[in-house]
């Protein structure tokens, strides 16, 4: 079984970027963040507060338990956005039984908000010439 951790999808959340006369000071997505951070915590996950993670978006740590997994969210613009998940469980022995459970939980998630939409689901590294997206987070 192939996992897809890495999902593109299109924004209906408001541009939340934050500008000053010469850049950018808070890249877009941290609404994207804290709407998965509390929906997570309804499932029982453990979320980190959004960090700014500057030009790649915005990182939230997740815990199920004592397993430690990883989102990224980057939104270039609402045309063009990705969540990046990544299991931090153990660098030896991964947990992806708890992974597997994460991204299909996440894949709910994204499922149930409209806001959400088109979404496609990318094996890691994320969209590439000649990889179309699937459906959902695994591929058999």
């Amino acid at each position: 079984m192939t996992l897809r951790p890495v999902v593109e999808f299109r924004s209906g959340f408001p541009d939340d970027t934050v500008e000053d006369d010469d850049e950018i000071v808070q890249w877009p997505g941290r609404n994207v963040a804290e709407f998965l951070k509390v929906t997570l915590e309804s499932l029982g996950y453990r979320v980190s507060e959004p960090v700014h993670a500057h030009e790649h978006g915005w990182e939230l740590d997740i815990w199920r338990g004592q397993k430690r997994l990883w989102l990224q969210v980057s939104v270039l613009d609402a045309e063009e956005c990705y969540l990046t998940a990544e299991n931090k469980t153990s660098w030896l022995w991964p947990d992806v039984k708890v992974f597997r459970t994460f991204l299909s939980e996440l894949q709910h998630i994204l499922e149930a908000e409209s806001r959400f939409s088109p979404i496609g689901w990318y094996p890691r590294g994320g969209p590439t010439r000649g990889v179309d997206p699937a459906a959902g987070p695994f591929e058999v």
